[in-house]
């Protein structure tokens, strides 16, 4: 690093440094547009042999909290995202901004306004009324020094403003090409509050120099920040770093954002990283969906690992455009990745579920392990997030409370089905089918129903409605199996006595 600490035009850090960094604050759970910004960061620093640097903005003491800090920690480090320094917190770094307050003063590129709020507030009354863009009217600016300095020494409040230039400040952008913007369209703002406290973009831009930043990648809405950042750092004389404006992530009705919920399908779009882990999400389809939230490798390709995205990635491969969540394209993923897996990483996915949902505890651990196994493979092919088994390993690990509204259906489709279920209960009830595999009892069921003179279907579904409660899931001869051939024969009966019965209902009611 400089001898300074500071990156000062024309000065010392070597062209070939890349040090980026991802900075979010601590007032609330990482969001999943942070997480897409921490992921461009982390992709481009790994990319280009770089530096990644963690800084927590916890300057906002009323809203800053540790477990904020430490679900915006859990959950980088769910996702793979190292950091090479830090966390470093702003909060802990007040002394090293003074000396260039004081020095922004001294240049006359920063000035101190002792305008009272009541001020402030009538003169945008009036620019509003005269249909003009509020800004403060430099009133205070070109106060003489001496007097601005004793008014300051006797106690007069004031804030300190960046005396604004003339003209433009325009940069190159990663992602949006040339930006332009007048200095007209902005404000001298406030640097330093009338309690002695550093705003935002102070803060932000003395940080950024202090750490050798060569490249910010952030979202798009903070390119209203940019010009005055880049001002602040001139007229400090440093070296402004690269910036990359990333369009934000939205949802059916506008950007996605904490407090306003939005809908995809019926389905309530998940905002924060935490929801995405606790719906059990593997960590790779969740990385590999938000770097697709904007960027693209070729137009066709969409399933990356985390090291192949580091090789494919690229910040001006960026779109300049939103990008839309697409939760059918995350389930894709998820789905994609769980198949991937061995089975006993299946299994150790789904089982904190399933002990969360009661279905199984700590003895079962061990006294289940060949049923785990096997649902887990079973489940293999149908498993988007690993939560998803409880669906499954309801009726697997617990009983069938009730049959819905489509297994009702099935069950109560032909009036036969009594019959049959406790029919091809008793077959199945056979000493020489005890251990039989998923493709002994399927050809033993196709036989038993050409035996009888009716279709494989008519059989197979108010099967499964019995067993499962409900009308789809995996092959339902692995699930026979899952569930064991004594408790399948008892469901088969049970189904059988339950349509008798509402059978009877219906026909009662029809005759009524």
């Amino acid at each position: 690093m400089c001898s300074s600490g500071l990156r000062t035009t024309g000065g010392c850090m070597s062209e070939q440094t890349v040090r980026l960094r991802f900075a979010p604050s601590n007032t609330g759970f990482l969001h999943i547009g942070g997480a897409r910004t921490a992921l461009y960061n982390w992709l481009e620093a790994r990319r280009l042999g770089g530096t990644l640097v963690l800084r927590i903005e916890d300057t906002d003491s009323e809203r800053s909290r540790d477990e904020f800090t430490d679900d915006i920690l859990a959950s980088l480090r769910w996702m793979g995202i190292d950091w090479d320094e830090g966390p470093i917190f702003q909060s802990q770094r007040g002394d090293i901004y003074s000396p260039h307050i004081q020095r922004l003063l001294e240049t006359g590129h920063g000035y101190r306004c002792f305008c009272s709020s009541e001020r402030l507030a009538e003169v945008r009354e009036k620019q509003w009324a005269a249909k003009q863009t509020p800004r403060y009217d430099r009133l205070c600016r070109n106060l003489d020094a001496g007097e601005a300095a004793a008014r300051a020494g006797g106690g007069e409040p004031f804030v300190i403003r960046l005396a604004l230039p003339d003209g433009e400040v325009s940069w190159d952008d990663l992602v949006r090409g040339r930006v332009t913007w007048s200095t007209s369209e902005l404000d001298d703002l406030v640097l330093v509050r009338s309690d002695g406290s550093p705003t935002y973009n102070l803060v932000a831009t003395l940080d950024d120099a202090s750490m050798e930043i060569s490249h910010v990648i952030r979202g798009d809405d903070h390119t209203s920040n940019t010009p005055k950042q880049i001002l602040i750092a001139r007229a400090l004389g440093f070296e402004p770093p690269k910036y990359g404006h990333i369009p934000l992530i939205h949802g059916p009705h506008g950007k996605l954002s904490k407090r306003k919920v939005q809908m995809q399908d019926g389905v309530k779009i998940l905002t924060d990283v935490r929801d995405y882990m606790a719906k059990g999400y593997p960590a790779d389809a969740f990385v590999n969906f938000l770097a697709l939230l904007g960027w693209g490798y070729d137009g066709a390709r969409e399933e990356f690992t985390p090291s192949e995205l580091i090789g494919a990635f690229s910040i001006d491969a960026v779109s300049k455009s939103a990008s839309s969540m697409n939760l059918d394209k995350l389930d894709h993923l998820g789905g994609v990745c769980i198949r991937r897996l061995a089975n006993a990483d299946i299994v150790a996915g789904m089982t904190p579920f399933l002990v969360a949902e009661g279905l199984l505890n700590e003895q079962d651990l061990s006294s289940r392990t060949d049923q785990l196994a096997a649902l887990g493979e079973a489940a293999r092919e149908r498993l988007d997030y690993f939560s998803a088994i409880v669906g499954i390993a309801s009726y697997v690990l617990g009983d069938v409370a009730d049959y819905d509204a489509k297994a009702r259906k099935n069950l109560l489709k032909r009036a036969e089905s009594p019959t049959r279920l406790r029919t091809y209960a008793a077959s199945v009830s056979q000493p020489d089918m005890a251990n039989a595999s998923a493709q002994v009892l399927e050809d033993h069921a196709r036989n038993h129903c050409k035996d009888a003179g009716f279709k494989f279907g008519d059989l197979v579904h108010p099967v499964r409605a019995a067993l499962t409660g409900v009308a789809g899931g995996p092959p339902l001869f692995d699930i026979m199996l899952l569930v064991g051939l004594e408790v399948s024969v008892s469901r088969l009966v049970k189904a059988a006595e339950w349509t008798e019965v509402e059978a009877q209902k219906l026909a009662d009611a029809s005759q009524g």
